[in-house]
């Protein structure tokens, strides 16, 4: 599990990958809440993760995780809190095309150098 990203991987074509680990928890669900609304249950591993992969939770999507059917809550691995920390948490899309290869860094006059001792 260890080489596994916690919360929401957009994994392309329409689908993200959830896992969330809740050792309290007997059954968590994805809450989509916009654009549309829908319930998809996670799977537990023998080590208290939920995991799933959610077909049409796109990026810009929101979502909470409920958990035992009853309270939403936020993804503690979100990635974006578009509504700030008690909101739904968005799906976003990591993937991006760098185009900065020309760019060769600041020169030397603009940096800005600080020291702070202590004793």
């Amino acid at each position: 599990m260890s080489s596994v990203s916690l919360g929401a991987i957009y994994l392309g074509e329409g689908r993200t990958r959830f896992l969330v680990w809740a050792p309290l928890a007997k059954q968590v669900q994805v809450h989509l809440v916009s654009p549309g609304e829908a319930l998809w249950p996670l799977q537990k591993d023998d080590r208290c993760y939920f995991s799933g992969v959610v077909a049409g939770a796109e990026p810009g999507c929101l979502y909470f995780y409920r958990l035992n059917g009853e309270q939403d809550f936020p993804d503690p691995a979100s990635r974006f809190q578009p509504r700030g920390v008690h909101g739904p948490s968005q799906v976003v899309d990591s993937h991006f095309s760098w185009d900065d290869g020309h760019w060769c860094g600041l020169p030397l006059r603009d940096y800005v150098i600080y020291v702070l001792y202590t004793q």
